[in-house]
């Protein structure tokens, strides 16, 4: 039974566009939502959804001088 929503580390590295030697690394650093069926990585395409989109919205807050989701309060 195959189920599209889980994805091999040669499907998250063309989903990703980047090496398989890359996410590897991730996996290894505990960045990249992962987890192992016997031997072998396994990826939730959901999982790596958020991810991308947590990645994202961080990469605009640092992009943004920190402000991307800071509110002006005036005590005035």
């Amino acid at each position: 039974m195959h189920n599209p929503n889980i994805m091999t580390i040669k499907q998250v590295a063309e989903y990703l566009k980047i090496s398989p030697r890359t996410v590897y690394k991730l996996v290894k650093e505990g960045t990249i939502p992962s987890f192992r069926i016997m031997n072998m990585w396994r990826f939730e395409r959901s999982k790596i959804d958020q991810w991308i989109q947590e990645k994202s919205e961080i990469n605009n807050f640092n992009e943004n001088g920190g402000t991307a989701h800071a509110k002006s309060i005036d005590n005035r």
